[in-house]
Order: C-alpha cells, then sequence, then structure tokens
C-alpha cells in the first residue's frame, strides 16, 4: 500500500512511525509545509501515552528527557464546583471489585472527607496510575527520528498529490484534503471554542494538572521540567477575545513568559467529523475533531485514531467500522467533558447561567454504571464517581 499523510507536526510523525512499524513493505511519505505553523495542542497526557510509545521500544527514561516531560499523577480542579472553591484532586483510581459503593458508606456516615478518596483508592503502582506531562512537538520530533524508510518532503500543497492508494490528513483545522466535510451534531452547551495560551517560566514543581474554572470558560496550567504551559479557554460569545487577553494576563501577572514569548490566540469550531474516513481519506488529528481542551483528551484522540487506523488495516475492515468506533469514543469524550459545566452550581456570569438549565445530577449516575470495565472506556466509572463526588452530587446514586 502506498500511503501519503500530509500535514506533520505530532500528529502526521506519529501516524507515520505508528504505520511504519506495524508495515515496515508498506511505501509511507510525509508532506508537510514549512510555512504553516504547527498549533502544537496537548502538553497534557491520559496514561495510555505510555502504551503507545512502548508499542515503538522507546524507553521511558529516554523520551521523557527529549519531551521536557514529568509523571502527572491526576487534575486538581479549582472554583468549577463555586467561584471560590477549594482544590479537588482527580487521581487514575479504579473501580476494581466496586471499592467505591465501600467508600460512599464511609463518606456518609461521615468517616472520611471528599478528599480522602484519592489516599485510600489511588495505587500510585497501579495499572496505568500514572500519565505525563510533554512537549507536544518534540513528542512528535522524536517519533520521526524513529522512521527509518519514511520519506520526507517539505512542500506547500494546494492540490491533492496523486498516485496514493490511501491519504491520511493532518492539516488540523484547515482540513485540506478532507473527502467527507459534514460535522455530527454536539450538543450546543459546548461553548468555549477559543484560547489564550503562552509559556511560562516553571513556578511549582507539581504532578497535577491544574483545571481552573474561570468567568467565561477554565484556564489549565501544566508544567514540564523546565516551563509551564498555561491557557485560558473561553467562549467567545460572552467575552469579547481582547477582554478575555485582558483577563488571560490578569491570570498570569505573577507568572514570566518563557523566553520573551507572547500570548497567542487559537480558535476552533467545536465539533468532529461524521465520518473521519471517507473515500481513500482519513482526518486525524485536528481535522478530525477538536471540542474543548479539559481532560487531556487531545493527543489521546490522535493515538486512538492511529491504532484504530492500523488495527483495521489489519484486519481488512472498512471505513464504516472505523468510524463507528472513532465516533463512539468522541461521544464519550463529549458527555464527560459536559457534566463538568452541567454538575456546576455556578451562575455567576452569563457563561455560567447557560448551564442552570441543565440537570445531568442522574445522567452522571448512568454512566457510572455502564462503565465498568475500565479497558474499554476512556472514562471508566471511577472517574465519574469522582466527578459525582467533586459536585457531592449523590441524588440518584443507587449502587451498581
Amino acid at each position: 500500500m502506498k500511503i501519503c499523510i500530509i500535514g506533520g507536526g505530532t500528529t502526521g510523525w506519529w501516524a507515520a512511525g505508528y504505520i511504519e512499524h506495524n508495515f515496515p513493505d508498506y511505501d509511507i511519505t510525509l508532506i508537510e509545509s514549512s510555512d504553516i505553523p504547527i498549533v502544537g495542542v496537548g502538553e497534557s497526557t491520559l496514561p495510555m501515552i505510555k502504551t503507545f510509545f512502548d508499542s515503538f521500544g522507546m524507553q521511558e527514561e529516554t523520551w521523557m528527557s527529549k519531551c521536557d516531560a514529568i509523571h502527572k499523577h491526576g487534575n486538581i480542579k479549582q472554583g468549577w464546583d463555586k467561584p471560590d472553591g477549594d482544590e479537588f484532586k482527580f487521581t487514575f483510581w479504579f473501580n476494581d471489585d466496586n471499592v467505591f459503593e465501600d467508600w460512599y458508606k464511609k463518606y456518609k456516615a461521615g468517616e472520611v472527607t471528599k478528599h480522602q478518596i484519592n489516599e485510600e483508592l489511588y495505587d500510585a503502582k497501579g495499572w496505568r496510575a500514572v500519565a505525563y506531562h510533554l512537549h507536544a512537538e518534540e513528542a512528535g520530533r522524536i517519533v520521526k527520528e524513529n522512521c527509518k524508510n519514511v520519506k520526507h518532503i517539505v512542500q506547500t500543497l494546494d492540490k491533492r498529490p496523486e498516485g496514493y492508494d490511501l491519504y491520511i490528513d493532518c492539516t488540523g483545522f484547515r482540513r485540506q484534503f478532507v473527502n467527507d466535510k459534514t460535522e455530527v451534531e454536539i450538543h450546543e452547551k459546548h461553548l468555549v471554542n477559543s484560547a489564550w495560551v503562552c509559556p511560562f517560566e516553571l513556578d511549582e514543581h507539581i504532578p497535577y494538572t491544574r483545571s481552573i474554572a474561570r468567568d467565561y470558560g477554565w484556564q489549565f496550567k501544566i508544567g514540564l521540567t523546565s516551563r509551564i504551559g498555561t491557557g485560558y479557554v473561553y467562549s467567545d460569545k460572552h467575552i469579547s477575545n481582547e477582554d478575555a487577553l485582558e483577563e488571560f494576563k490578569d491570570y498570569t501577572k505573577d507568572l514570566t513568559p518563557f523566553m520573551g514569548k507572547q500570548p497567542r490566540n487559537i480558535k476552533w469550531n467545536p465539533n468532529w467529523l461524521k465520518n473521519p474516513w471517507a473515500g481513500n481519506t482519513v482526518a486525524i488529528g485536528l481535522s478530525q475533531g477538536f471540542i474543548d481542551p479539559l481532560e487531556s483528551n487531545a493527543l489521546f484522540m490522535i493515538q486512538y485514531s492511529i491504532t484504530t487506523l492500523v488495527e483495521c488495516l489489519k484486519r481488512e475492515y472498512d471505513a464504516k467500522t472505523y468510524n463507528r468506533m472513532i465516533n463512539r469514543v468522541w461521544k464519550e469524550n463529549s458527555d464527560y467533558i459536559l457534566h463538568h459545566y452541567a454538575l456546576s452550581n455556578r451562575d455567576d456570569t452569563s457563561f455560567w447561567k447557560e448551564y442552570t438549565d441543565m440537570d445531568m445530577s442522574e445522567t452522571v449516575w448512568e454512566h457510572y454504571k455502564k462503565t465498568g470495565n475500565k479497558y474499554t472506556n476512556l472514562y471508566p466509572d471511577a472517574i465519574w464517581a469522582t466527578l459525582a463526588l467533586y459536585y457531592d452530587n449523590f441524588k440518584h446514586f443507587s449502587g451498581k
């Protein structure tokens, strides 16, 4: 098979490296432009990233140092429940043997507080207990260096090159060569569609992603070994780009820009493609979709889309099968993100008031009941239980 990957960056090179590793006899060409900047989305990951790098035979101690990476034990959320809410940790614990049921009985009896769930149920040496913060562009570069026979062409394309059996579109939000740009009709309450981002000098060493709810969205803060990445993710329907920038500068006024970098603005339309594989072209990465950077889903969706494509090629599954598998995970991702906003008690700004007409106190536990298999669900039952615990939402909890 002759495959043409259009677009480099993390998505393009991960696709090239993984396909080459699994199909060493394939003729693979990667074409990227020197005129189009890399978005560089994704510095916080989920634990599955290690499995992906392991498949290349890349040792953790090697790729971590090259990617400016640190271990991540979870996520610290603040201000989502109420504007002045306390910090709350989400860790990668798992509900094996329904341990949450017994823990909840102690919580209900007042024997433990919500903050004790992690020290009681989290095992730092357990299965997929650790994720990573990493430099996304470097994560693409190290896979590029691992490629042996991928033909690399630097060229800005205005039309699709001919002569290939399969094209992989990694052109980001432009979706330059996607055959079917039909989007899934996602929930109207996915409001955030913009971000001001900038790296800053490292101000703390902490193995958690910070997700801080703000007036018109939320702020992420991700520490690497030499700097932090941070950004204000917001809805431009509720605050202008200019005012959002001023808020972002206020949030970061005590930080020092890394190497004199200035904030840059990223825009997107929250959605994903209904048929990411259409005809002879597969859209992967930002060209496939993007909803919200919450919950470290960007790099995972790249990884999952690539590994799923390879499995389909190995088993001779068609595009319909691939699209069904991809859409299932996008839907799960969409649902989990939406619950963060909908379960909130905030109504202090026009942004948060948008969610006051939503009641997801029942659906959060419906998801808990149907996601008990930690091997097959992106967000297994433990993460749904943690989310409900954070908001102290047990109105419809009845166990399993």
